[in-house]
């Protein structure tokens, strides 16, 4: 797998502060990787009755302003972007605008996805990240601030990257050795968290030490595929394996090391299973305050 000649990313934005922090995240860093041309798309949510009634100029007034802030950040950095105006549901045109623009990535805000209630309804940002055929890229907003704090504080880029020895992350492996021929140096951390034993049971008959063997066996298996891959790649790379509950491990080894992203399949065994409610992808998406690529 190797790096496109030119990142397209498509970035969805609404005027809210996470539209805005998903413009910086690719101003201020995906641009660092390499070269990029950005397919900015506003969607109005209406009917076709509402749409007829307000008028294509009326749209497209009320997109450029949604988008102003957005515009302004990548102009700043010099980036290439083309501007698109759509009317319908967010989801599917989000979706069919990456596909006819030949898009390698998707970039949203995390809108939505830290409320229960939200998430019931159908957040755009869960829906993309579970129904795009290529990655999506989210990007939170911390504790709902609008504060745009995704300076730069380093000239690494450094990964924290989930596996469990499936095909679903061997995806997300595949997608960090694309970024081989990056402009930024990249670093990875390999990371896999081991479902514990709980049972007092099995502590009984079975001995500390045997479990922690077992533990790092499993790690090992789960690791060794990866390690592979990111040597082929000449990317560096360390590794760190960890008992416990998968997605706050996750978080807490990624805000631990500094990393300025998160990158993990989306569907996977034990530890890091599918996106859906309550699994650990949709978990890391809720808790993390860095932004997390769901490699497809």
């Amino acid at each position: 797998m190797q790096l496109p000649a030119r990142q397209n990313f498509l970035l969805a934005v609404d005027g809210s502060a996470d539209a805005d922090r998903a413009a910086l995240y690719i101003a201020r860093r995906a641009s660092r990787l390499g070269p990029c041309e950005v397919h900015l798309l506003h969607v109005h949510a209406l009917g076709s009755a509402d749409a007829t009634t307000a008028g294509a100029s009326g749209l497209v007034l009320q997109a450029g302003d949604a988008t102003e802030r957005a515009r302004r950040l990548l102009d700043e950095t010099g980036l290439a972007f083309r501007f698109h105006a759509e009317i319908g549901d967010p989801v599917k045109r989000i979706l069919e605008v990456a596909a006819r623009q030949a898009c390698t990535e998707i970039v949203v805000g995390s809108r939505g996805l830290g409320w229960l209630a939200g998430l019931a309804l159908g957040s755009v940002a869960y829906r993309v990240a579970h129904l795009s055929p290529v990655a999506v890229t989210v990007v939170p907003n911390p504790m709902a601030s609008a504060d745009l704090d995704l300076e730069d504080g380093t000239d690494v880029h450094r990964i924290l990257l989930p596996v469990d020895g499936s095909a679903y992350s061997a995806r997300a492996v595949d997608y960090v050795c694309a970024l081989r021929g990056a402009a930024l140096p990249v670093e990875v951390r390999l990371f896999n968290a081991q479902v514990p034993i709980a049972s007092g049971n099995v502590r009984r008959f079975i001995p500390q030490e045997t479990i922690d063997a077992w533990h790092r066996s499993e790690a090992e298996a789960a690791f060794e595929g990866a390690r592979t891959a990111l040597r082929g790649a000449g990317l560096r790379f360390d590794e760190r394996f960890e008992v416990g509950q998968a997605a706050q491990a996750i978080v807490q080894e990624a805000h631990a090391l500094g990393c300025t992203r998160i990158v993990m399949g989306t569907r996977g065994l034990g530890a890091i299973a599918g996106l859906v409610l309550g699994s650990t992808a949709l978990q890391v998406l809720q808790r993390a305050e860095i932004p997390v690529t769901l490699a497809r």
